[in-house]
């Protein structure tokens, strides 16, 4: 089992402070109303906050088209979604952390200008370093993303999570390829999230290893 210094913890802990303060006066529930996309979903269901969610199925049942629809990046074929009670459609700043099989990142700047890049586009900055620290990427910070292996470059986007300050997060087969040390860090920092009052959904062909998760099939 990884284990975490106390330092980090303490790090995490008092940014997540602040989200379970809100959450007592905010409910912050996902909902997704006669959610249809072609002939492969018709979903009614809601998420609530400390939620952890697998959403299981075979190739091309849906699984990454609901992610990119909760995120707002494509349209389903009917029906809506609603977050903290607002239809996404209506939300203008970021309310979702989305890692999907484009990880999002600039090839030609290096770890940090990246990671820096995010943070400040969701106003983050002081959880930085606390992303750095967590997957321990001090050697790689003036690396281009370019030069790192892929699986390093998934820890890079896997880091955002931490960088950019979000209470739902949306995780797209984030766990393939990840080294069992890489994979339990990314396990912690998702109880971390969801016992903090957050929502996280994730698409994965790997067996979970939260005990605490539930499953969504889509097929």
């Amino acid at each position: 089992m990884t284990t975490i210094s106390s330092k980090i913890i303490s790090i995490l802990n008092c940014f997540y402070m602040d989200t379970v303060v809100k959450l007592r006066y905010n409910k912050d529930m996902l909902s997704l109303h006669q959610l249809q996309f072609k002939n492969l979903f018709d979903l009614n269901i809601t998420f609530l906050p400390s939620s952890i969610t697998y959403i299981k199925g075979a190739n091309g049942c849906g699984k990454s088209s609901l992610l990119r629809m909760i995120a707002g990046i494509m349209q389903p074929s009917s029906g809506h979604i609603y977050y903290r009670n607002c239809n996404i459609n209506n939300i203008a700043k970021l309310y979702c952390t989305y890692i999907g099989h484009n990880l999002g990142l600039k090839s030609e700047m290096t770890v940090f200008e990246n990671l820096k890049f995010w943070s400040e586009i969701y106003n983050s900055a002081a959880t930085l370093y606390a992303a750095i620290h967590y997957f321990k990427l001090h050697d790689l910070l003036d690396k281009k993303c370019y030069s790192l292996s892929s699986g390093m470059q998934k820890i890079v986007a896997i880091a955002r999570l931490i960088a950019c300050q979000s209470d739902l997060w949306l995780l797209d087969e984030v766990e393939t390829n990840l080294s069992k040390e890489n994979r339990a860090l990314l396990n912690n920092l998702i109880v971390m999230k969801a016992n903090s009052g957050g929502i996280v959904l994730l698409s994965s062909h790997l067996e979970s290893s939260i005990k605490s998760a539930q499953i969504l099939r889509l097929d």
